[in-house]
């Protein structure tokens, strides 16, 4: 009995001992806990406990990721709403950099560094025991070491440099660290991956599906070294200027860190084989055992029930065919709608010559009256009307379709009405009764205000024409009528082996080996339905096309891409300005006319031709055009090298003497910027 309750208690010590950091207050900036011990030495002698320690490191999820999808929101991907009450999806204040050294944005500091802690006790703890054997111990030790490079690589994002730690630091100690040089800080990760690598080649089996292995940390290992390449090339071109200690100067070249991460992905190679079908990896609830499944993050509701996507990825509105008995409605809040940016990059097959162009190009397109106009801005716009005009929607890459809800798509079984979204706008609507609209899945719900930006409520429906549609699943009603929103057992990936693939090919190009990197492009363009890549093989022109393959590959996913990969891109290009971050998203507005009643089931439809409606209007041919949404609320600024990093706070830099400020940001108001 007296084991019985010891092994209880180290139990619960176990479960606790991560939420012990995370709970705990301190005074310090790295996360230094009052305490000597997490919990009783006999604990580590148990390997299911100190299994149990380390699985907590699991549910440390990279920082702006989440079925929020906040860094998409970031980036030219995606617009989130203006509801003044509910700011999830409203990102004003970092998009348009409303925030400097005395109110910076809060990325992960105190919570990695209490995660550093831990990693730092497990580690310790798992050397040290001399119960555990060793094939426990190194893939323990390997875990860890993994997930050390993880915390940092998040860290790295936000800061560029910060204070390395790399033991649990006692109360003893000088705490007040100064920053580790950038090009240290990634070679310290490039190390930490290295050891993990070794620890996971001393196991024999395989572990766990979901469990970190020994491919994750060569998958990550080049990612890692992809962004450490952009770093040090953006030290080659002197971009930071502000930088008195030479914190973020490299002496190793780009080329170092390229070929770091071209062979930790070579090495990956054949080991792995993309998913044939690639909606199948976020909708089927075996997607984690896929062929292309690296790192899947499982979804079980008892344990990721925060991931529910399919609460969020809909309108917020009624459903056709209702009747007066059910009343179905969507009745999402959300704000995730793709932007026209992002759509456009989703090549059509052209009926006439069966190439694959810009949806504008293709002769189905050009029978559509396309017209070609150029804002004040400079940026291109699209419009033109027919009957059909939704066949610029056919024929796409396959990974629109699983990534777009566009007007006339099913958000649900195909060919059942009531799923069909339109984000049309009824040209003739003029009142504000909800079911006398036509335009249910839009924001612009009036032309009286068709100028204006929709806010609050409104917002919450899209406002660029279209709605995310990645890990959800909608063909289920619950009893009463309204749609069931769990989300289904799935997976999100963490790394999966497209990005193996790019992440090889953006090396090689790098490397001039853009005949490698082609092959590569192909393999990824294949599984999309379309062509092999056909255009300029020249350096830029590749690398081009690898830059946009990720942005296609990895839309509206958990965690984000196209963000941070902007910046690095555009870091390592010596850009003081990033223009895809620089200006207001695009979408699209369609104009039909509808029919016009109270009653439920005739709202929500179009007119078909030779019909009039209770109105006295009467048919129109549909027309469409894309537009940039010039309003202050949906406006993006990086003008500033500054931006590239967020700023340390100007109160910890008054008492952390040896931190250094980031480029740009000392003494610097965005008030003053308006």
């Amino acid at each position: 009995m007296k084991s019985k309750i010891n092994i209880k208690k180290y139990m619960w010590a176990g479960m606790f001992a991560v939420a012990l950091g995370a709970t705990m207050t301190s005074c310090d900036p790295l996360g230094v806990e009052p305490t000597t011990k997490v919990d009783e030495d006999r604990f580590w002698q148990n390997p299911q406990l100190a299994r149990s320690y380390v699985n907590n490191f699991y549910f440390i999820d990279a920082t702006a990721s989440g079925d929020n999808f906040t860094s998409e929101q970031w980036s030219d991907n995606c617009q989130g709403n203006y509801e003044q009450d509910w700011d999830i999806y409203r990102q004003l204040k970092f998009n348009n950099r409303e925030y400097d050294e005395t109110s910076p944005y809060s990325g992960p500091w105190s919570g990695a560094y209490q995660n550093l802690y831990n990693i730092h006790v497990g580690m310790d703890k798992i050397a040290s025991s001399g119960s555990l054997n060793e094939q426990v111990k190194s893939q323990l030790l390997a875990e860890c070491y993994f997930f050390r490079a993880w915390v940092y690589f998040d860290m790295e994002k936000f800061w560029g440099t910060v204070p390395y730690v790399d033991h649990a630091l006692s109360l003893n100690e000088n705490t007040y660290l100064p920053q580790t040089k950038r090009e240290t800080l990634f070679d310290n990760m490039l190390a930490d991956l290295d050891k993990s690598i070794e620890l996971f080649g001393k196991m024999s089996g395989t572990p766990d599906v979901g469990m970190v292995n020994i491919n994750v940390a060569k998958a990550f290992k080049s990612r890692v070294a992809l962004y450490a390449a952009n770093a040090a090339s953006a030290s080659a071109k002197g971009i930071y200027t502000d930088d008195a200690a030479g914190l973020f100067k490299f002496e190793k070249n780009a080329q170092h860190y390229y070929q770091i991460a071209y062979d930790a992905a070579k090495d990956l190679i054949g080991k792995y084989d993309l998913e044939p079908n690639y909606e199948d990896l976020f909708t089927s609830e075996t997607a984690h055992t896929s062929v292309e499944s690296i790192w899947p993050v499982m979804f079980k509701e008892n344990q990721r029930g925060g991931f529910n996507p399919t609460a969020k990825n809909g309108p917020d509105g009624a459903y056709y065919g209702n009747t007066d008995k059910v009343t179905r409605s969507w009745s999402f809040r959300t704000g995730l709608f793709p932007t026209q940016d992002l759509v456009d990059c989703y090549l059509q097959k052209d009926e006439a010559d069966g190439k694959w162009k810009h949806w504008w190009e293709t002769k189905q397109a050009q029978d559509l009256n396309i017209a070609v106009t150029t804002d004040k801005d400079g940026n291109k716009q699209y419009s033109g009307s027919g009957d059909n005009y939704r066949k610029m929607f056919e024929n796409r890459d396959k990974r629109f379709y699983a990534t777009v809800t566009y007007d006339g798509a099913y958000m649900g079984p195909t060919n059942n009405p009531i799923y069909q979204i339109q984000t049309w706008i009824d040209k003739t609507t003029m009142d504000e009764k909800t079911l006398q609209y036509s335009s249910l899945h839009t924001g612009y719900r009036n032309m009286e205000t068709i100028e204006s930006a929709p806010t609050n409520r409104g917002s919450a429906q899209t406002i660029s024409g279209y709605y995310s549609r990645k890990y959800s699943h909608f063909d289920q009603f619950n009893d009463d009528g309204t749609l069931k929103t769990n989300q289904r057992t799935t997976c999100y990936f963490n790394i999966r082996y497209a990005e193996v693939l790019l992440n090889l090919a953006e090396a090689a190009v790098n490397l001039d080996k853009s005949a490698e990197a082609i092959a590569q492009i192909n393999k990824i363009r294949e599984r999309a339905g379309m062509s092999a890549y056909d255009g300029a093989t020249d350096k830029q022109s590749v690398y081009d096309e690898v830059k946009v393959e990720r942005r296609l590959e990895f839309a509206f996913e958990n965690p984000g891409f196209r963000y941070f990969d902007l910046l690095r891109w555009g870091e390592a290009e010596g850009k003081t300005v990033i223009p895809e971050l620089n200006k207001v998203s695009r979408g699209i507005q369609i104009f039909r006319t509808g029919k016009h009643s109270n009653i439920a089931g005739e709202n929500g439809v179009a007119l078909n031709p030779g019909e009039t409606n209770e109105d006295g209007h009467n048919y129109m041919t549909p027309t469409f055009s894309t537009y940039s949404m010039d309003f202050s609320y949906y406006k993006r600024k990086f003008d500033n090298v500054r931006y590239y990093f967020t700023p340390f706070n100007a109160t910890t830099l008054l008492t952390y003497k040896q931190l250094q400020q980031n480029p740009g940001w000392t003494n610097f108001k965005y008030e003053n910027e308006k």
